[in-house]
């Protein structure tokens, strides 16, 4: 009778393990793109943009497409079955395939002297989208947002020459994509989602874009870009749903432009109009001096921001709350040309991060400094709304 259950056992799992297997969706991987209309604003993807004009005669392929290819190929993904020999011909493809690319949005580098390393520290930031779309009929499915950032140090100010430098050398010697999978397993990728979340409006107050650098209101869809990205992947991340990506100044039935490196292929990939929508109101920032010492000064970066999320169908609020976050930062003393902005953004990041994690177990010391109002019982709230987005 033993023998006989543990035989029974041995099937069952034996079982589970074959539907598992079958339940993997199969996608093909389309390799690296640009996305938006960053051919007219070239200035968001200029380093990435002279790497990528550098192509390997025997593979055909940059040294980006190339790493991501090399990191993707030893993974093994938990969710989906990825189909990588047709990477360089979409003609190959079957009309009902789903397709993932890996989309580069946005990227910039700030510097500022360090008066304590006696240095030029600087910064390069690279923001990223996992898309995957219907061929058929180009229609997006999920889109997953990850960033990662190169830090730099130099006895001398960084010029272009020397950033570019530095960005290509991390691509060849380091693992930029090494949490890519990872990140691609937190996800349950199915060809259809009941629902969807995604940013829809941005508002940057006059007050707040007089703290962002010099060239903003030049570029302004563009920051307003930025922002949408970095408040989603802290949503996506700490929740594990997929959002659906922010364009600037376009409505329903919006598209996002796909141009594909290794083959110049250029797509409008359809993106859906979210049921939540997400609005975020960049309010102010300010900075103030907290203590001083003989030897530095402590300051205080604060962000205000109001953050909505609204289900039109319904003309229900979930959240339209205003919030503000405080960083301290030690400057040592007599610092000049201090980059203000990078500490600003950096205190943006920890804001939209502790809202986000706070729809998951809501932490009353954060409520009480981020909100002058009661928030808890709508931050539950949105964790429902979250759990019906997986």
């Amino acid at each position: 009778m033993k023998n006989k259950l543990s035989f029974i056992i041995l099937i069952y799992f034996a079982l589970i393990n074959t539907v598992s297997a079958k339940e993997k969706i199969k996608v093909f991987y389309s390799g690296f793109s640009f996305s938006n209309n960053y051919e007219s604003n070239k200035i968001f993807t200029q380093y990435t943009k002279k790497i990528v004009n550098n192509i390997n005669t025997e593979d055909k392929l940059d040294i980006i497409s190339n790493n991501l290819l090399k990191e993707i190929k030893k993974s093994n993904f938990q969710n989906i079955n990825l189909d990588l020999e047709n990477l360089l011909d979409f003609r190959k493809y079957p009309d009902n395939a789903i397709v993932m690319s890996i989309v580069m949005q946005h990227e910039e580098f700030s510097q500022e002297y360090s008066n304590s390393l006696k240095k030029f520290s600087g910064f390069y930031d690279s923001y990223f989208q996992i898309l995957f779309y219907d061929f058929s009929d180009k229609s997006l499915i999920a889109s997953i947002p990850f960033e990662f950032e190169i830090p730099m140090l130099s006895n001398e100010k960084f010029d272009e020459t020397e950033v570019l430098k530095r960005v290509k050398e991390f691509y060849l010697k380091d693992k930029p994509f090494k949490e890519l999978i990872k990140i691609i397993n937190q996800f349950n990728i199915k060809r259809k989602y009941d629902l969807r979340i995604g940013v829809t409006n941005v508002k940057i107050h006059e007050r707040a874009l007089n703290h962002m650098p010099k060239n903003t209101k030049n570029h302004l869809s563009s920051m307003k870009n930025l922002i949408a990205q970095t408040f989603s992947k802290r949503l996506s991340q700490n929740h594990n749903v997929a959002i659906v990506p922010y364009a600037e100044g376009q409505s329903i039935g919006k598209a996002m432009k796909l141009r594909f490196v290794q083959s110049d292929e250029i797509y409008d990939i359809k993106i859906p109009n979210p049921d939540y929508h997400i609005g975020i109101e960049i309010k102010g920032f300010k900075k103030l001096l907290g203590q001083e010492s003989a030897v530095e000064d402590l300051y205080l970066y604060g962000s205000f921001v109001n953050i909505e999320i609204y289900q039109p169908d319904l003309n229900k609020y979930y959240f339209n709350e205003s919030l503000r976050g405080v960083t301290r930062v030690k400057i040592p003393k007599g610092q000049v040309d201090l980059n203000d902005w990078r500490k600003y953004y950096y205190n943006l990041e920890i804001l939209f991060d502790n809202f986000s994690k706070n729809i998951i177990k809501q932490n009353q010391k954060w409520m009480k400094e981020a909100s002058k109002n009661k928030i808890k019982k709508k931050l539950k709230e949105l964790k429902m709304v979250m759990d019906k987005l997986k």
